[in-house]
């Protein structure tokens, strides 16, 4: 890209095609409508309140710097290294957990594209085929083309807002009383709602890369980063609300469709438009395993060169000039673990649904740590007013507020451990930070 290229409309297209917003009404409704049920809507609303006082603390860096940089940079810089590694493995595992649920989700899709003509390709072969391109296309430092990658995600978006459109003309404006009374909601628990929310916002954030493409980026990244959230929340609200509406009577209900989308075209006359959102799916959720890769090899690369991790994992391959070895590293865990649920008979929709829940544990720690760093960062420069303390105080509270409703709930096994394989898992790097503090 060229510097200075990118217009706001570009730089928020862009973001919000990094969010792979079509994979939400596809593959986590489904999920969603388990344990929110109809509430749902609610969930996505407090989710997106929740990272709008989030992206405003990422945009107290964002406003003030055009350099590009990571949520895990803000936290090294401005809460110091101990913070920093807590950071830095918080993203490792969020990254890798969204990397190994996108390959259960496009290991769905290819079944579901092979198994319409007579095909079977077994869901672990799909996998190692699907991780191997990512890695690739990561370790060479290609770039999935923004305009191929802008247009499979607009063109996919688009499909759903008409079947959307579809659904709600057949049933009339009047609003859904069991969704507006909130009549059986969360039955699978409020906190583990909200935390699959944020799940679905992942990459909300990633306009801060382009701050050397972007027109104006100090006024263009922070506006980007806010418009991604809005519109994201939006979309979800509107997709979901519309698919518990569409569903209710179907012979098989929302929380046990694979492919809520497909059977919601099947109903309503326009089952050709399933294989299209099929496509447009598979292609979302690569971009979206390709960033979860790049971006933890990035990671991995700047906790290396800070003493958190080996210095191999700082190693640059020569030819391409991307951190090789920490790429690889991402990668081969992430499939490690699609492969190991996979053999084990993990249904694909089950590695989606449990790693995606996993990797919200990481996501919201860094928030809550991006959240503090804001006004660190404030109170530096010496340009800290009362709404910037508001705003991180309110961020704070609210992630506080999700991660005690995330406790209790209290889910069935196996998602009952989650919370504490995340706690264990940050703890042990934090006293291997320590350890290789204090060995030298």
């Amino acid at each position: 890209m060229k510097a200075g290229s990118l217009t706001f409309i570009e730089v928020l297209a862009t973001s919000i095609a990094l969010i792979g917003p079509s994979m939400t009404p596809i593959l986590i409704a489904p999920y969603m409508f388990a344990l929110a049920g109809n509430g749902t809507w609610l969930a996505y609303v407090f989710g997106g309140i929740m990272l709008i006082f989030v992206a405003f603390c990422i945009n107290q860096f964002a406003r003030r710097s055009s350099k590009a940089g990571s949520m895990y940079g803000y936290v090294a810089d401005h809460l110091g290294p101990a913070a920093g590694a807590v950071g830095g493995w918080a993203l490792l595992w969020a990254y890798g957990f969204v990397a190994s649920a996108v390959l259960g989700a496009m290991s769905l899709f290819v079944e579901l594209l092979l198994g319409g003509a007579g095909l079977h390709v077994p869901a672990v072969v799909a996998a190692i085929v699907l991780a191997f391109v990512a890695w690739q296309a990561a370790y060479r430092g290609v770039q999935v083309s923004a305009i191929l990658m802008l247009v499979l995600e607009a063109i996919s978006v688009s499909i759903i807002c008409l079947l959307v459109i579809i659904v709600l003309h057949a049933h009339g404006f009047a609003l859904d009383a069991d969704q507006v009374h909130l009549k059986g909601a969360f039955p699978g628990g409020l906190g583990l709602s909200i935390a699959l929310a944020v799940f679905s916002y992942v990459g909300f954030e990633s306009a801060t890369a382009f701050g050397a493409e972007a027109k104006r980026p100090l006024v263009t990244i922070p506006r980007a980063v806010i418009g991604s959230v809005l519109f994201a929340t939006a979309f979800f609200v509107i997709a979901t609300y519309a698919e518990i509406v569409g569903l209710r009577h179907a012979a098989v209900p929302l929380d046990k469709q694979d492919f809520p989308l497909g059977a919601l075209a099947q109903i309503y006359g326009i089952g050709y438009l399933r294989v299209p959102i099929l496509i447009g799916a598979l292609s979302s959720a690569f971009s979206v395993c390709l960033a979860c890769i790049t971006t933890g090899g990035r990671i991995a690369y700047a906790m290396a060169e800070a003493g958190i991790l080996p210095p191999l994992f700082a190693r640059i391959e020569p030819h391409h000039d991307t951190p090789n070895v920490a790429v690889t590293a991402v990668t081969a865990t992430a499939l490690a673990v699609a492969i190991v649920a996979l053999a084990r008979g993990v249904a694909p929709i089950d590695l989606f649904n449990n790693c995606g829940t996993l990797s919200s544990f990481g996501f919201i720690l860094i928030y809550m740590l991006v959240a503090v760093a804001a006004a660190v960062y404030a109170r530096r420069l010496g340009a800290m007013r009362i709404p910037d303390v508001a705003i991180s105080v309110v961020a704070l509270a609210l992630l506080v507020l999700a991660t005690v409703w995330l406790f209790d709930s209290v889910p069935a096994p196996p998602q009952h451990w989650f919370g504490y394989y995340f706690v264990a898992f940050v703890v042990a790097g934090l006293i291997g930070f320590r350890f290789r503090k204090a060995t030298g």
